[in-house]
């Protein structure tokens, strides 16, 4: 399945979960439940939502699908499918935290992995830049260092081994933002 087919599979899934929505009666009480995860319509009650009271919309539904997904919005599930191009859809991976450890940085990648291959850690991208960290700045990241798709993927988040791992680190990384953003909110 190619990037878009993806896409509008994502959408018929939000365009059944509305339509759900929108039927009423207990057969909308599961929809209204996944409506009531969003932190617009946390404040509505699953009877309030069943009942049509609330202006429930095609974009909501989008992001509960997109959420469910592990991302934090429907934009960036979106772009995620549609683009092929990893870095392009590389979520952040250095935080000014991250400015208080030793980690080593390379201009080359080829220079980055042998480093990281000598030495252990985890090489990232940062711009058009990388750097090797240890396991304190994964944790940084809002992500686990003992994630078995760390290995899946030979420690190199800019030129993974294993695509389906690094997309699941991917959306780990995407769901720890959007945790960080609203606390800060």
């Amino acid at each position: 399945m190619n990037g878009k087919s993806r896409v509008a599979a994502f959408r018929a899934d939000a365009r059944r979960l509305l339509k759900q929505l929108r039927a009423g009666g207990d057969h909308a009480r599961p929809a209204a439940r996944r409506f009531r995860h969003l932190q617009t319509l946390r404040r509505f009650s699953t009877d309030e939502l069943t009942a049509g009271d609330v202006e429930v919309r095609l974009k909501h539904a989008l992001t509960v699908i997109a959420t469910e997904a592990g991302f934090p919005s429907w934009p960036q599930l979106k772009s995620f499918c549609e683009l092929d191009v990893l870095p392009a859809t590389t979520p952040p991976m250095h935080v000014g935290r991250m400015e208080s450890l030793l980690n080593t940085w390379f201009a080359d990648h080829s220079e980055a992995r042998a480093s990281r291959e000598a030495s252990g850690g985890y090489l990232l991208p940062y711009r058009k830049q990388y750097f090797v960290c240890g396991p304190e700045g994964v944790q940084l990241l809002g992500l686990d260092p003992q994630d078995p798709d760390w290995a899946r993927i030979g420690f190199d988040f800019a030129q993974p081994e294993d695509s389906d791992a690094w997309a699941r680190l991917a959306k780990r990384r995407w769901t720890s933002i959007a945790q960080q953003e609203e606390q800060v909110q």
